[in-house]
């Protein structure tokens, strides 16, 4: 939804978008992140969200990364990435998560009633509703959490079965690295730069 809007006038896909913009962060962050594995299978046991705020959350990040034709953030575990990652090497936005959440909460429920959250709204008024807040820290650090979870390894919480990485054609390997002259294609610098070298 928000990538989507963004990219339409750049001309660049939500796949590129995805595959350019967010995988180096993704191994800086990821790294530090929690491992939650039992054995092979990654456990999807929240350790930091209440039930309703991991509903809140999950959903924000089904907006960020949704789905189509392809996974999304839901399918990817998303949710269980940033979960841990506030419970462990990121323990110092969990206040920015919290406020972010609750007045996010009190935002939905003066536009459509005590009674509503941000997941039960329908696609469209959570689209307008994230809209109002896509300019706040809050949003701004769900929205990298989330690009984060989707491409992390799986043993950190999110992109199970590697859906991030089969969505942007990366290889199950430890560490990424570009086919010979792939920084050398102008589209790439273009998407890279802005700019052609």
């Amino acid at each position: 939804m928000m990538i989507d809007r963004e990219l339409a006038a750049t001309g660049v896909s939500r796949r590129e978008f995805v595959s350019i913009a967010a995988f180096s962060a993704v191994w800086l962050t990821a790294g530090a992140a929690c491992t939650r594995q039992d054995g092979a299978t990654t456990t999807t046991a929240l350790v930091h969200f209440s039930p309703a705020q991991a509903a809140q959350v999950e959903a924000i990040a089904s907006r960020i990364i949704p789905t189509d034709d392809t996974p999304g953030a839901r399918e990817a575990g998303v949710l269980y990435f940033i979960d841990a990652w506030l419970a462990s090497f990121e323990k110092e936005h969990a206040p920015r998560f919290a406020e972010g959440l609750t007045s996010l909460g009190e935002a939905v429920a003066k536009k459509h009633g005590s009674a509503a959250t941000f997941a039960s709204l329908t696609a469209g008024q959570q689209d307008a509703m994230l809209r109002d807040i896509e300019k706040t820290p809050f949003f701004g650090a769900i929205r990298f959490a989330t690009i984060a979870g989707f491409l992390a390894l799986p043993k950190y919480g999110g992109n199970r079965d590697y859906i991030g990485w089969k969505l942007i054609g990366q290889e199950v390997a430890m560490e990424h690295t570009a086919p010979f002259g792939w920084y050398d294609r102008p589209e790439n610098q273009m998407a890279l730069l802005g700019r052609v070298l």
